[in-house]
């Protein structure tokens, strides 16, 4: 008996289509963050550097997918800050969303992103002392690097007005808290190989720079497309 069921079993679910098409999405937005390092703006202040901003803007750039039949959304995202002369940045970032409303032109999801994220001063004008002395040493431009991880439990809305065959257009807008796992920041230098710039070299942990978390509101907002794929 409990072989005919079994048997019966796997002929039903033999007989179920499977449908294999899923939604890829390009998504692309502005970012700003209340995320800050209040030791490191000091002594960027007394060294005469443009402190990081308060609240700095970031550019992103999302790929995602969707199966059809689910309401989980998978992505991967790239992030830089563009706001702040002497910093540079990159977050990869990796994210898993549920959508609460799912309709066909009108997403809301909540979900969480975790990733790893590298921050770079220049050091371009004044410095410590100590900082001078490394630098006439290894005959090389200074710079401060720390890295790190990161989590950001968010809420986003997708909408998409305008549909085009397979194709929607629309708009990507979220709200989130960002939740920064600094490094301290460490000294050293950007080696060039053969013309090319490569790896930092790292010559220690310099004794007026902290390890500082830094966690703050953050939002976004940008455009969104949307495309079936079979």
């Amino acid at each position: 008996m409990v072989g005919i069921l079994l048997t019966a079993t796997e002929f039903a679910f033999a007989q179920v289509p499977q449908d294999s098409s899923f939604f890829l999405l390009l998504n692309s937005h502005v970012s700003f963050s209340h995320a800050n390092d209040l030791h490191i703006n000091r002594w960027l202040a007394r060294y005469g550097y443009p402190t990081e901003s308060r609240v700095p803007a970031s550019v992103n750039l999302e790929l995602a997918a969707m199966p059809v039949g689910s309401n989980l959304l998978y992505s991967i995202k790239a992030c830089t800050i563009v706001s702040d002369k002497n910093l540079s940045s990159l977050n990869l970032q990796a994210g898993l969303y549920y959508a609460v409303i799912r309709k066909r032109s009108f997403l809301l999801f909540a979900g969480l992103g975790a990733g790893y994220q590298a921050d770079i001063i220049t050091l371009n004008g004044d410095m410590p002392q100590d900082y001078k002395v490394l630098a006439a040493q290894y005959r090389r431009q200074l710079s401060l690097r720390r890295q790190g991880l990161f989590v950001d439990p968010s809420t986003r809305v997708l909408w998409y007005p305008v549909s085009i065959h397979q194709l929607q257009i629309g708009f990507d807008a979220g709200l989130g808290y960002d939740l920064d796992f600094n490094s301290r920041w460490r000294l050293g230098y950007y080696e060039s190989s053969s013309g090319k710039y490569s790896h930092f070299r790292k010559i220690r942990k310099p004794s007026d720079q902290q390890r500082v978390s830094e966690f703050g509101l953050s939002y976004f907002a940008g455009l969104s497309l949307r495309l079936q794929l079979r």
